[in-house]
Parts: C-alpha cells; sequence; structure tokens
C-alpha cells in the first residue's frame, strides 16, 4: 500500500511513505490537520494504532500504543489539540471486542477513556467536537442512548428501548459466554442463542456459525439479535 500526493497541475505522484506486511493490509481514511500534517491508522507494531506524518511523509511520532487496536478516528480538535477515537481490548474485565470513545493529544500524550461502561458503544460526535451521543448496549441489555461532552460529562439522558411488548411475546436475551480455545491460552468471546422455550431436560442440536476472515466478526456484540437469523434459527428448536 503506498500513500502517494499528485500534483494537480503537472499530474507528478509523488510516494509519501509505503505500508507492507507479509499478511493482510487493512487501511482507514487518512486524516490531514491544518498544517499539513496527517494523522494515519496502521497496523505496523502489530496493533492498530494512530501515527503522526508530516506533508513531506517523515514520521514525526507514534500517537497510540499498547495491546489495544485503535477502530476509527471520530473528531480532531486542533484548537484544544485532542484526537477522538473508537478503540477495543483496552478495558481489563472486559469482552475485548467492546468498543470504547477515548482521546489523545496530537503531542501522543494524555491518553483517556471518555465513554465507560462496559457495553459496546457507538458513539456520534458533533462538528465542534464539543458533545457527543452514545449508543450503547449488550446483545442481552436494553440499548441505550446518553449526550455527552467531549470530556465524558453526562449532559442527558436521551432514550431507553421499550422491549416491554417483546418480553410478553416471549423474546429472551441471548447468553454471551467465553471459552478457551483449542490452544487451551486463547479466550474466545462468543454469543448463544437458545429457543425461547428452551428447556433444561431437553437436548438440542448446536449450530456453530463462525467466520474467521481478518476483515470483520460475526458474534454480536450489541443488541442486534433480532435481526439477526440466529434468533429466528434458534425457534426450530435449535442452539
Amino acid at each position: 500500500l503506498d500513500i502517494c500526493v499528485a500534483d494537480t497541475k503537472t499530474g507528478k505522484v509523488e510516494v509519501l511513505f509505503e505500508e507492507r506486511l507479509n499478511t493482510y493490509i487493512d487501511k482507514s481514511p487518512l486524516e490531514r490537520l491544518k498544517n499539513g500534517d496527517f494523522i494515519w491508522w496502521s497496523e505496523q507494531d502489530g496493533w492498530g494504532h494512530l501515527y503522526l506524518y508530516s506533508s513531506t511523509g517523515k514520521l514525526k511520532r507514534q500517537l497510540t500504543q499498547g495491546p489495544f487496536s485503535v477502530r476509527r478516528i471520530i473528531g480532531i480538535d486542533e484548537s484544544k489539540g485532542f484526537i477522538y477515537f473508537m478503540a477495543n481490548g483496552k478495558e481489563k474485565g472486559e469482552d475485548p471486542y467492546y468498543q470504547h470513545l477515548y482521546r489523545v493529544s496530537i503531542d501522543g500524550t494524555r491518553l483517556r477513556l471518555i465513554d465507560k461502561g462496559n457495553y459496546y458503544h457507538s458513539v456520534s460526535m458533533n462538528e465542534g467536537n464539543t458533545y457527543f451521543v452514545d449508543n450503547f448496549s449488550r446483545v442481552n441489555t436494553k440499548p441505550t442512548s446518553v449526550l455527552y461532552t467531549s470530556s465524558g460529562k453526562k449532559v442527558l439522558d436521551l432514550e431507553q428501548a421499550d422491549l416491554s411488548q417483546m418480553m410478553a411475546a416471549g423474546f429472551k436475551y441471548p447468553e454471551p459466554f467465553k471459552v478457551k480455545s483449542a490452544d487451551g491460552v486463547t479466550d474466545i468471546y462468543g454469543v448463544m442463542t437458545k429457543p425461547f422455550d428452551f428447556d433444561s431436560n431437553k437436548s438440542y442440536p448446536i449450530v456453530a456459525y463462525v467466520y474467521p476472515g481478518p476483515q470483520t466478526e460475526s458474534v454480536a456484540k450489541s443488541f442486534t439479535q433480532l435481526r439477526h437469523h440466529t434468533t429466528h434459527l434458534a425457534q426450530f428448536g435449535i442452539i
């Protein structure tokens, strides 16, 4: 993967820097700053992190580092020198696939968690980077929306889903679980969907649904199971 700059008058193309990996190269949109520098997402150290480059392609500094994965940039506040981004795998004791909002200074210091809570978080921030709406849930909780300031101060509870009619109709939450992989060391995080009329005294066939690709995960982390075919499949007597 080459990151290039093109002169629109002459058509000359210059390679600023290269990404080279021996397996799979993932990428994220490049973010330019007003001074011409840009922020680049890369897995060059083995984890997905943010890097600051000059307009000529010279690496200035790595902005985030450690055993966690930056997913995407949410907003950049150059006036205050903050970059807001989603990441997962950083909070101890949580499912490592749960995403959170963080901020870091453009100089690579003052990394801070903004939206606390053991849930999968989806965030939408305003253009001024002053407020954000946090939609959070797990597969076994009600989806909730809250308005926060960009520093993480709660402003207003917006909404919580009303699942009363679903529950009255017999709906049951899926069940998150954790098991060891074949190596006996690595934790695997899954979701078990049972028939709504599950009887612990009966035996049920099991369908294991996996997707071991590098691009995405097929295991739901937020409350989306009603749209997932495993919920429908389970009602035919299958776990």
